[in-house]
């Protein structure tokens, strides 16, 4: 097992991975996750991926007494009750393939500073069936919660653990809303974000509110984000530099709407000068 550092959360904690490559259920894993990937998605709430979630926000309109708000999993994969998502899975697969994914998901060890040692809970980040099966788990929580909600979102797109949330009842019925979310299973627990001067940054992708009752959406970059990329004079693949710059245009286009295009362009273009003036300083005798 080994950290990544959460560089833009208060204390820097750190990410635990569990890297299976090469371990004795890691291809068995990959299979059964191509089994269940087949179930999985089918929801109109799904979210794919961000250039779906782009989609799906030009179809959304907004009132004005209506709070746009994302809801987020606290370290969704660690604690994904393994037993009660057999008891999922046994609803779709034979006992044969059910003893499989048990086997899959009860044999996680890892080892640090030589020690070895078992996870008695929850799915490891690095394991190829994790993050299907956390899907698995909440699309039907997704499908308790609002059932048995009080007041309900006038809509809720998830993508895995982060979940974008019109909320048309007022601050104070949100909070209850977050209670009733976190009170039905202790280990999962949602932490809120609300929109902050009509904006709200949801996956990478920055939404805010526009005159016409519609959503706008932008390139959302985290106060952490340094702006540095690969230099075209570092040592690499020609086709790994001209990617950089390709890639991030073709993000821009994808994710910006047509007012903030331009001026995240024109962002791009300053970044990449200024990075040639950086390095020519650092060339200098």
């Amino acid at each position: 097992m080994y950290g990544l550092p959460k560089i833009h959360k208060e204390g820097i904690p750190l990410r635990p991975i569990v890297s299976n490559i090469g371990a004795p259920t890691y291809q068995l894993a990959k299979h059964l996750s191509g089994l269940l990937s087949q179930l999985t998605g089918k929801s109109a709430h799904h979210v794919k991926n961000s250039f779906h979630f782009i989609q799906i926000l030009k179809t959304l309109k907004i009132k004005p007494g209506d709070l746009m708000v994302s809801f987020d999993v606290v370290s969704l994969l660690t604690k994904v009750p393994v037993e009660e998502s057999l008891t999922l899975l046994s609803q779709h697969f034979n006992k044969e393939i059910l003893s499989l994914y048990k086997h899959v998901l009860t044999s996680t060890y890892f080892c640090v500073n030589s020690q070895f040692y078992e996870q008695t809970d929850g799915v490891a980040m690095g394991f190829p069936l994790s993050p299907v099966i956390a899907n698995f788990y909440m699309e039907d929580f997704k499908m308790k919660a609002i059932e048995k909600a009080t007041h309900k979102p006038a809509c809720w797109y998830r993508y895995v653990d982060d979940t974008f949330v019109i909320w048309p009842h007022g601050q104070e019925k949100l909070m209850d809303f977050l209670n009733h979310l976190n009170g039905i299973h202790n280990k999962i627990q949602f932490t809120m974000e609300t929109e902050e001067a009509s904006h709200l940054p949801h996956l990478d992708i920055d939404i805010y509110r526009k005159m016409d009752c519609s959503l706008g959406h932008k390139v959302y970059q985290k106060p952490t984000h340094t702006n540095l990329y690969l230099h075209q004079k570092f040592h690499h693949h020609p086709a790994n530099k001209h990617s950089v710059l390709s890639s991030l245009v073709h993000r821009a286009k994808t994710l910006c709407d047509q007012e903030s295009l331009a001026p995240e362009l024109t962002f791009l273009t300053i970044v990449f000068k200024k990075m040639v003036t950086v390095i020519s300083r650092y060339n200098e005798p």
